[in-house]
């Protein structure tokens, strides 16, 4: 299994630099996401704003939301994850930076978001796939 297969029927959700805290907030809260990428005017990917950027850029330094602009409080791009990956690549490239979302990219392209909640569900996914061969097996 590829990052390919994980996203392959969601919509990639992003926001521009430009859009505001608040928008960006409620654009979450309805989609009931925990993060989303944000692309510059001309559609690069320049970083990820999430919850805990709410929160700790947000609401602790007691910023605006509707005034503050998401390309100046979105966090930095620190990694990505390539479709033709493995949810235990992405696992580890997780793991390694301290982050519970990644954007996967298609060459230089920008195609969706990655979560540690996806990967769970693999995870598990892939472990009820083995027990059930080992019950088959056991059972012969």
């Amino acid at each position: 299994m590829f990052i390919r297969d994980v996203i392959r029927d969601r919509e990639p959700y992003s926001l521009r630099e430009s859009a505001s805290v608040l928008a960006a907030a409620e654009f979450m809260a309805h989609r009931r996401i925990g993060a989303v990428c944000v692309l510059d005017e001309e559609g690069k990917l320049t970083g990820v704003f999430s919850e805990r950027d709410i929160l700790n850029r947000i609401v602790v330094p007691r910023q605006d939301p509707a005034t503050t602009k998401l390309g100046d409080v979105a966090s930095p791009l620190r990694a990505v994850i390539s479709c033709d990956e493995t949810p235990r690549q992405a696992l580890e490239r997780m793991e390694r930076i301290g982050t519970r979302h990644l954007p996967v990219v298609d060459g230089e392209k920008w195609v969706g978001m990655l979560s540690i909640r996806d990967l769970l569900r693999v995870e598990l996914s892939e472990q009820g796939d083995e027990l059930k061969l080992l019950h088959e097996y056991i059972s012969q």
